[in-house]
C-alpha cells in the first residue's frame, strides 16, 4: 500500500495548482499551492457533486471540523473518485488478509 499523488489544475483560477494526496488507510490530503491551503479528511467524508464543466469536491476537515469544497475538471475529479475507490478495495484486501 502506498500513498499516491497528483497534481491538477483548479478550473477559472489563473493556474492554481491543488496536490493531493491519497493515503490508502483512508485519509485525503489537499494542498492549493498559490493559495497555502490546506484540507484534509477522511474518505468516508468526501462526496463529489457534479454542476457544469466542473466538479465540486467536498469534505470535512479532519482537525478543524469545517467543511471545504474545491472545484475540480470533471476528469481530473473522476480520476480522484476512481484512485479513492481503489485505496479502499486495497485496505479492505489487506485487512482481510491479515
Amino acid at each position: 500500500m502506498i500513498k499516491t499523488h497528483r497534481n491538477f489544475l483548479l478550473p477559472e483560477s489563473n493556474g492554481h495548482h491543488v496536490n493531493i494526496d491519497i493515503n490508502p488507510i483512508g485519509h485525503l490530503d489537499i494542498d492549493i499551492v498559490e493559495l497555502k491551503e490546506h484540507h484534509d479528511s477522511e474518505f468516508e467524508q468526501v462526496t463529489f457533486k457534479h454542476a457544469g464543466s466542473v466538479t465540486h469536491v467536498q469534505g470535512v476537515d479532519e482537525h478543524s471540523n469545517q467543511l471545504w469544497n474545491i472545484p475540480l475538471h470533471c476528469q481530473d475529479a473522476h480520476e480522484l473518485n476512481a484512485l479513492i475507490l481503489r485505496a479502499n478495495d486495497e485496505l479492505e484486501t489487506l485487512m482481510r488478509d491479515l
